[in-house]
């Protein structure tokens, strides 16, 4: 096992959407970075690990698949774990999603235990035991 928590990121340029994240790994044992422009999480990935990104596909900056391949094409990312989170249910972007190495597809709107799930499925990450009402 790593001697580091499941490092996750989480590119969407909606805030809501990425305090949804923040509040849904509350209560497991992960390092997660959030990022509203998918510039800079590009920029974050050219010299950091990840374990498991979620991106959103429909984005002002870039697209999500567009973000996928860019990503692929560095050498620390060709297999990252990479969830697509999109509104928009189309089989073009389901195609490319997978094309471009996708585990999987998910609509919006996200709910924090599928989050927390998909985490689980994806990565070594445990729950902390806490109560994230109790705060």
């Amino acid at each position: 096992m790593a001697d580091h928590p499941p490092r996750i990121v989480v590119v969407d340029d909606t805030p809501a959407s990425l305090s949804l994240y923040e509040r849904s790994t509350e209560t497991l044992e992960v390092e997660l970075r959030t990022f509203l422009s998918p510039g800079d999480a590009l920029r974050h990935l050219t010299d950091a690990d990840a374990d498991l990104v979620f991106v959103d596909i429909l984005m002002r900056e870039k697209d999500g698949v567009r973000f996928l391949r860019e990503m692929r094409d560095l050498d620390r990312h060709h297999k990252t774990e990479v969830v697509i989170v999109t509104s928009k249910d189309y089989d073009q972007d389901r195609a490319l999603a997978r094309q471009w190495g996708a585990s999987e597809y998910l609509l919006k709107p996200l709910r924090s235990q599928e989050i927390r799930d998909i985490i689980q499925r994806h990565t070594a990450a445990r729950e902390t035991g806490a109560d994230p009402q109790a705060r």
